[in-house]
């Protein structure tokens, strides 16, 4: 790929994440308690070089930290899991496990989804099939190419996604794909940026009950300054009259949904830190 744009990084993506999972493959491995990566990137742990689980984060070091202790870790909750029910023939303890990370300024959740199809992993049990097989023989860097340029890759994800038409709440059709959605209030002031592995979905759960959705709690607590009511020791919800007027706001908003393939996670948080949506909590702090 000699000149990189948004739309061949869109079209190439498994070539890249490809790419990338033979690079994170080929890092040095090492122990849990010697990653001192700071910053976002993805993580292989392994044992006998078996890929065991591997994840992305904001904070590698930190997330390290988290996955090396038994009481905090989720492969290692799933790994203990699988014991039980006989998937694994005896227990490991923790510290016998090695890891493998690398820092990653684009691609981190793509990274994640599609190492756990094609390495495959055997201890992650979310995000199973949001990738499709995909086997190349051809490492060349594209994966430290597409890294080195990723600035400019988002800057014009940003002028695309912002030239997007914008439809009203109740006309959205339907988009099954990953990607990015964007939300407007009725003067059409933009109030709100998610992501998702399937947009569609998601739109339909901010159409629906409180509980799920953040948007609509932010809706409540942020523009009614309703009070959120606890279920399961959890305050996600609203009384029904309080729902109605969260979904009648909605209903004269209006949204415009983007397909992603490579570099959601990104591309949301630098919507985000750009344009400062009033119901955007992660990643809008002020500077």
């Amino acid at each position: 790929m000699s000149k990189l744009t948004w739309d061949n990084i869109q079209k190439q993506s498994d070539e890249i994440l490809s790419d990338g999972l033979f690079y994170l493959k080929s890092r040095t491995t090492t122990n849990f308690t010697d990653v001192s990566d700071i910053g976002f990137g993805n993580y292989l742990i392994t044992l006998d070089k078996i890929s065991f689980y591997i994840g992305e984060a904001k904070e590698l070091c930190k997330r390290v930290k988290q996955q090396s202790k038994p009481t905090t870790s989720t492969f290692y909750k799933n790994y203990q899991k699988s014991v039980k029910t006989n998937q694994l023939l005896k227990a490991i303890d923790i510290d016998k496990f090695k890891i493998q990370t690398m820092p990653t300024n684009i691609g981190r959740k793509e990274i994640e989804e599609f190492g756990i199809v094609n390495l495959p992993t055997k201890l992650n049990n979310f995000q199973l099939d949001k990738r499709q097989k995909f086997v190349t023989k051809c490492h060349n860097g594209l994966w430290e190419q597409v890294q080195s340029e990723f600035t400019n890759l988002l800057s014009q994800g940003e002028a695309k996604i912002l030239k997007k038409p914008f439809k009203p709440w109740l006309e959205l059709t339907t988009l099954s794909s990953a990607g990015l959605y964007l939300v407007n209030d009725k003067s059409d002031k933009l109030i709100y940026i998610g992501e998702s592995s399937n947009v569609g979905a998601r739109i339909k759960t901010h159409s629906g009950k409180t509980y799920f959705s953040a948007l609509r709690r932010h809706i409540g607590t942020e523009i009614f300054d309703f009070k959120l009511k606890e279920i399961n020791k959890k305050k996600r919800y609203f009384s029904d009259t309080e729902n109605k007027k969260i979904t009648d706001f909605l209903k004269n908003c209006k949204a415009t949904l983007f397909p992603v393939n490579f570099g959601r996670y990104e591309l949301e948080e630098y919507l985000i830190k750009t344009h400062k949506p009033l119901l955007n909590r992660k990643d809008n702090k002020k500077e």
